[in-house]
């Protein structure tokens, strides 16, 4: 008996199961649902993080301007620090050994929990956007950013930023 209809049918048949993967596989270039907070200009008035944090009140719009502290991993959430702080970069590494410099880890820690605030950005529903903002349109660590969006405070003196614009220095 001939073993060629057996090999065609095998060929077929692997052929036939590696097409089927592709079709359901998500487009991981697609469209972010965070292109919709990206601003091609800087909003006019921004304040300094410690500002933000030190002199607004609930519910008021701000636009605040810092460096790029920390993202959240799966989450729209980054942690923008005031231009106070300095990292082991800005300190040239004069006795700073961080194996991240933009955790501020020469700094205070009592200065960076008053120099920090949270900025997040929800969908319409208010939801977080379960997407991480590192790495979008180049996005970093240390970066200047400029954020448009609504202050909400807590009890316990933490401030989120509800963002409504990005824009990248």
């Amino acid at each position: 008996m001939s073993k060629t209809p057996l090999i065609i049918f095998a060929i077929f048949f692997g052929l036939l199961l590696s097409s089927c993967g592709d079709a359901a596989e998500p487009d991981a270039t697609g469209p972010s649902q965070l292109d919709a907070f990206w601003s091609a200009a800087a909003p006019d008035g921004a304040r300094e993080v410690l500002d933000v944090r030190s002199n607004t009140s609930q519910g008021e719009q701000v636009v605040v301007k810092g460096r790029i502290h920390h993202f959240v991993d799966g989450r729209s959430f980054i942690k923008l620090a005031d231009s106070a702080l300095k990292s082991c970069l800005d300190l040239g590494g004069a006795d700073c050994s961080c194996p991240t410099p933009w955790d501020y880890c020469c700094e205070d820690l009592a200065k960076r929990k008053t120099h920090i605030i949270t900025v997040g950005f929800h969908d319409e529903g208010g939801q977080p956007l379960r997407e991480s903002l590192e790495g979008f349109k180049g996005l970093d660590h240390l970066q200047t950013i400029t954020v448009a969006g609504t202050v909400n405070k807590d009890d316990a003196g933490n401030v989120i930023v509800a963002a409504t614009s990005l824009y990248r220095e």
